[in-house]
C-alpha cells in the first residue's frame, strides 16, 4: 500500500529532476546568474512569474477535485440511533428567508454540540460549513458538491449576500443520493449586503461547537488536513493561504509582551476552521466598539487580530474558481486592508493597555477582558506544521521556520494613530502598518522568490521537479517529517521503505550519515526507527524500517493509536540549508 508521501519511478526521476531540459534546472540556473543580458533577465522575470503561478495556485482541480473523497469514515460521526426529519423546511423575517433541507443523521454528540444527544466523548466532532455566497451562483454550488464529501461537515449553512439571486435549497442543492445522510443543507437569502459580517452571524445559528467558513470562489483540497489540526487545538484559527500570502502575512503579526499583545492576521476566504466561542466573543467585542457599518463588514479584517492569538496558517496553492466579481477587483482592495488593519491593532492596543479610550469615545465598560489572553498552546515556537500534502493525507512538519518569530519585532502602542489628534488618513495607515513590514524585512527574511521556488510543500507535492529549501542551516536535533491525516498502524510495524530526495549532493550526504528516523503515536512520545540506509540516484533510502517499541503492541484504536508523526531529525548540525524534493513511505 502507498503512503500519503510521493510516489516516483526511477524514469519520472531522471526526466524530472537532472535533464537540462527540466524547468528546476533551467531556473535554478537563470536565477542564480550574476552577470545577465537584457535577454536573461526577461526570461529571469518570466520564469519567476511562472514559479510565482506555480506555488500558490494549483491547476489540476479538473483532475483531482472530482476524485477527491475524505480519509475519514463517515462512521466516525454516526451513533447507532438515527433522526430522520426528511422534507424541506423554510423560515423568514424582516431580513432573510431560508431554505433547508434536512436529513437523517445522529452524530457522535457528547462535544458536538447539539442538544438531547448522548454518547462517547470523541475528538473526532461534526463541525457546520458556512459558505458566504456573493455573484458566483455556479461557485457556491461547485463548494457545496465539495463540501459534501467529507463526513465530519454535517452541516451548510450558505448565506446569500446578493439580493437579486434566490438561492434554493430544493433547485440548486438538491440531494443526489438515496443512502447519504448528510449534511443538511440551509440558505439563507439576504435582503442586503452584509458582506463578511454575515460569515460570523451565520456561524452563531451552527448546530455544532465549530464553524468551517469559505467563500464561494475556492476549492479547498486541504479540508482533511485542516480538520486533523483542528482536532488537535480546537480552540485555535485554523486557516490555509497561497505561500505568496502566506509570507506577507507573517509580517503581520504583532507582540508585545508588556501588553499582553501576541495576535496576527490571516485571510479566512480560501477555508477556516474556527471554534463558535470564538465568533460568539467576536461579535461581544464588535459590540462594544463604535465601529461604523462599513468597518462592521468587513469583519474579516478585524476578527484575526482581535482573537489577540496567532492564527495557525497552512501555506500551500490553492485551486481558485471563477474570482470575478470579487470584493478586490472592486476597489482599492490595499489601501482598504492597511487601512482597517491598522485601525484594529490600534484599537486591541488601545483595550490592551487601558487607556480605554478609541477615537475619542470610551470603549464598553470593562471591554479589556474581551481581549486580554493567555497565548494558545502549542505557543509559536512549538508550532511546526507548515502545509498540507497535495493528496491530502498527510502535512509536511519542519522546526525550521523560514521567517523571523513574532517575538522579532515588537509592537509599540505609539505605532498606532493617536486619540488626541485629527483623523488619520489612509496613507498614515499604510504607513504605519509598512512600517511594521520593514523592520521584519529587513531581518533575514526570504525574498518574493525564494518563497515562490523553494516553498514549504515543494516537499510533498508529488513532484519532482520542485524542492523546499530550509532557508536556515538546520541544527543538532532540526527536523523535517510528516504528520499523517489518520493514523498507521502498518507503519509501526514495519514499513517497506521510506525514500527521499533532493538535487543537493549535501542534503544526501548529511541525511545518509547523521540522519536519524523517529516516530511517534501523539507527537510527544518518540520512538527510533531502525532498518537499513542506502544511496539511490538522487535519493536516499531506508529500507525494513521498524518503529515499534520493544515489548509493546501498538493498537488499533483510530483515535489514539498508530503511528501519526513521522520525523527524520539531525544528529548533528548541517553545514548548508537542506533541499527536499520528495518523500515517499512505500508500506
Amino acid at each position: 500500500m502507498d503512503s500519503p508521501g510521493t510516489v516516483f519511478s526511477e524514469d519520472t526521476l531522471q526526466k524530472d529532476l537532472f535533464l537540462p531540459d527540466s524547468p528546476l534546472f533551467k531556473s535554478k540556473a537563470v536565477a542564480a546568474g550574476a552577470a545577465l543580458s537584457a535577454d536573461t533577465m526577461k526570461e529571469r522575470e518570466r520564469m519567476l512569474m511562472e514559479w510565482d503561478q506555480r506555488s500558490n495556485y494549483r491547476t489540476d482541480l479538473a483532475d483531482v477535485g472530482p476524485g477527491r473523497v475524505s480519509s475519514f469514515p463517515a462512521s466516525l460521526f454516526v451513533s447507532p440511533k438515527s433522526n430522520n426529519n426528511g422534507g424541506i423546511s423554510s423560515s423568514s423575517s424582516a431580513s432573510l428567508s431560508s431554505s433547508s433541507s434536512s436529513s437523517s443523521s445522529s452524530l457522535l454528540s457528547s462535544s458536538s454540540g447539539a442538544s438531547g444527544n448522548t454518547g462517547p466523548a470523541s475528538k473526532y466532532v461534526p463541525v457546520t460549513a458556512v459558505i458566504l455566497s456573493w455573484k458566483r451562483k455556479e461557485g457556491v454550488k461547485a463548494v457545496v458538491a465539495h463540501l459534501r464529501k467529507y463526513p465530519f461537515i454535517q452541516e451548510i449553512l450558505i448565506w446569500n449576500n446578493n439580493p437579486d439571486v434566490v438561492l434554493s435549497t430544493t433547485h440548486d442543492f438538491p440531494t443526489n443520493s438515496t443512502t447519504q445522510t448528510w449534511p443538511t443543507i440551509t440558505v439563507f437569502n439576504s435582503v442586503a449586503n452584509l458582506h463578511d459580517f454575515s460569515k460570523y452571524t451565520t456561524c452563531t445559528l451552527a448546530k455544532y461547537d465549530h464553524c468551517y467558513i469559505q467563500d464561494d470562489d475556492w476549492i479547498n483540497l486541504s479540508i482533511d488536513s485542516m480538520y486533523s489540526l483542528m482536532v488537535d487545538q480546537p480552540s485555535s484559527l485554523i486557516t490555509s493561504t497561497i505561500p505568496a500570502m502566506a509570507a506577507q502575512q507573517r509580517s503581520w503579526t504583532f507582540q508585545n509582551p508588556q501588553l499582553g499583545l501576541h495576535t496576527g492576521f490571516s485571510w479566512l476566504g480560501a477555508g477556516s476552521f474556527m471554534p463558535k466561542k470564538a465568533v460568539f466573543k467576536f461579535l461581544m467585542q464588535l459590540g462594544g466598539s463604535n465601529l461604523w457599518k462599513e468597518r462592521v463588514q468587513l469583519g474579516d479584517l478585524f476578527f484575526a487580530l482581535w482573537r489577540n492569538q496567532y492564527p495557525v496558517v497552512l501555506s500551500h496553492a490553492l485551486a481558485p474558481l471563477d474570482q470575478s466579481s470579487s470584493w478586490s477587483g472592486r476597489i482599492d482592495q490595499w489601501s482598504v486592508v492597511y487601512e482597517h488593519m491598522t485601525d484594529a491593532m490600534f484599537r486591541l492596543t488601545t483595550v490592551l493597555s487601558g487607556t480605554g479610550v478609541v477615537h475619542g469615545s470610551p470603549h464598553r465598560v470593562g471591554a479589556k477582558s474581551d481581549f486580554v489572553a493567555d497565548e494558545e498552546l502549542p505557543s509559536f515556537k512549538d508550532r511546526h506544521t507548515r502545509s498540507s500534502c497535495s493528496n491530502d493525507k498527510c502535512l509536511f512538519q519542519t522546526n525550521i521556520d523560514m521567517f523571523p518569530s513574532p517575538e522579532s519585532i515588537k509592537w509599540h502602542p505609539d505605532a498606532t494613530p493617536s486619540t488626541t489628534t485629527t483623523t488619520t488618513t489612509t496613507t498614515q495607515h499604510r504607513d504605519i502598518l509598512q512600517a511594521h513590514e520593514a523592520r521584519f524585512k529587513s531581518l533575514n527574511y526570504p525574498k518574493p522568490d525564494f518563497v515562490a521556488m523553494h516553498t514549504y510543500h515543494y516537499a510533498v507535492d508529488q513532484d519532482l521537479s520542485t524542492c523546499w529549501q530550509s532557508f536556515h542551516v538546520l541544527e543538532k536535533g532540526g527536523y523535517f517529517g510528516l504528520r499523517f491525516v489518520l493514523p498507521l498502524l502498518e507503519l509501526g510495524e514495519r514499513a517497506k521503505s521510506i525514500e527521499i530526495w533532493s538535487t543537493f549532493e549535501s542534503t544526501l550526504a548529511h541525511l545518509g550519515k547523521f540522519m536519524v528516523v523517529k516516530a511517534s503515536v501523539d507527537g510527544t512520545n518518540w520512538m527510533t526507527c531502525t532498518g537499513e540506509t542506502e544511496r539511490a540516484t538522487g535519493s536516499i533510502r531506508m529500507k525494513d524500517l521498524r518503529c515499534t517499541d520493544v515489548g509493546r503492541k501498538i493498537g488499533i484504536q483510530l483515535d489514539t493509536r498508530g503511528i501519526q508523526f513521522l520525523r527524520f531529525e539531525m544528529k548533528e548540525p548541517t553545514t548548508a540549508p537542506i533541499e527536499i524534493c520528495g518523500i515517499r513511505v512505500l508500506l
